[in-house]
């Protein structure tokens, strides 16, 4: 494969076009995608995948899976969406997500802006940015009549949450892909990521009883002190070292500083390097849910592990490798990081079996803040270091 003839089409056929990248990127962003609102989320599905069928892609939106019965909040998820040029679910996997950590409405006071090199708003890197490049190869390759083996496009709608519902759906519709590349962004020009973290997503509820605090507080059963002694004994189970860390970021409960509080809730995040520790981490939370320390009151956790930490394996290494390949050819001396953040790219190593990648987005930063920003000159040489890395992984995965 002549590496360096095909960089040069594909410079000249993006070059032209960064404006039309930059209207794309536009939309993307000036369009609400909270994780938690599916029906905002499912706009910009509908939007990307009627954009990509104009243009000769086949188009599906997933089924939802079922909403478990402890975890009813699911079914305000929306759906997982695709755009494919042969088959549904095969070849090349190229995942990314819709949703943003921003609520509803952000849009409506900050939006996408370009200042010099940079373009600024909610999502533009994390990862409409991903998002806009994975179309952008594809439809430059589809174009160019370099593409002969099938790519698979697809679009979560809750990756910020740990893919929750999306993983069900993308185990299930690419369990006949080849390989797995993931656009996520990253955090110099020449990054890629070859390991990164797993996470997990668990809600911890606590049912006490209520009773006037001054009156009768010996009848009462406090789910408010149940829960604290809970997440003070959840906290002990992190050990830096090891890259084993447990959040209790959100917390409520209560009904009036005058009452034993009947019902107190929090949520959990866990985050892992190793499988093993992951599935340690939530057998010992779920043992410790079960403990009561307070006569009278019972806990229910629900969730779990989400997305698998990227390891090292030998199918990974060679990934790493074809685009250590692609990035020469396009001139980007490809450093390889560990990301100490979960993507689906774990999902495609640890529960897909394929050979997986991930960071292969553009240039950005401020993730998850309102300083994120995405460096618009990193946009055309990562498009290209990913679409050469789309043929290479084509040429060397086919099945």
């Amino acid at each position: 494969m002549d590496l360096g003839r095909i960089n040069a089409q594909l410079d000249d056929w993006l070059t032209p076009r960064l404006p039309e990248m930059l209207s794309v990127l536009e939309h993307m962003v000036n369009m609400d995608t909270s994780s938690h609102d599916g029906e905002d989320v499912n706009k910009l599905g509908e939007w990307l995948t009627g954009r990509l069928q104009s243009l000769g892609f086949k188009t599906l939106k997933l089924p939802k899976p079922p909403v478990p019965a402890d975890e009813p909040w699911r079914a305000n998820m929306g759906n997982v969406f695709s755009a494919y040029t042969d088959e549904p679910g095969t070849g090349i996997f190229l995942p990314g997500h819709m949703d943003t950590v921003f609520p509803g409405g952000t849009v409506s006071r900050w939006h996408f802006e370009v200042n010099g090199d940079r373009a600024t708003g909610p999502g533009v890197a994390d990862m409409k940015g991903g998002l806009l490049i994975n179309q952008f190869a594809v439809i430059a390759l589809k174009e160019l009549g370099l593409l002969d083996f099938p790519v698979t496009l697809t679009f979560s709608c809750d990756e910020e949450l740990g893919s929750v519902t999306s993983s069900v759906a993308l185990t299930e519709y690419m369990k006949n892909g080849w390989a797995c590349i993931s656009s996520e962004p990253t955090r110099e020009f020449d990054q890629v990521i070859e390991r990164s973290k797993g996470s997990g997503h668990l809600r911890l509820r606590v049912e006490g009883k209520a009773a006037h605090s001054s009156m009768d507080y010996a009848s009462g059963a406090s789910a408010i002190i149940e829960l604290a002694e809970k997440t003070l004994k959840i906290n002990k189970l992190i050990d830096l070292d090891r890259e084993i860390i447990v959040n209790t970021g959100l917390i409520s409960g209560g009904t009036s500083a005058g009452t034993v509080a009947p019902l107190a809730e929090s949520g959990i995040h866990m985050s892992y390097a190793k499988m093993d520790d992951g599935f340690a981490l939530l057998e010992t939370i779920r043992g410790i849910a079960k403990e009561t320390t307070v006569p009278g009151t019972t806990s229910y956790l629900s969730g779990g592990i989400r997305l698998p930490p990227l390891e090292k394996n030998e199918k990974n290494a060679k990934m790493q490798e074809l685009v250590k390949m692609a990035g020469a050819a396009v001139g980007i001396n490809v450093k390889p990081i560990y990301a100490k953040w979960a993507s689906e790219a774990g999902l495609g190593s640890y529960r897909m079996k394929l050979p997986s990648v991930c960071g292969m987005g553009p240039w950005g930063g401020g993730f998850h803040s309102e300083d994120e920003f995405l460096v618009i000159s990193s946009l055309i040489p990562r498009c290209k270091m990913l679409a050469l890395s789309i043929l290479l992984a084509g040429q060397a995965f086919k099945k």
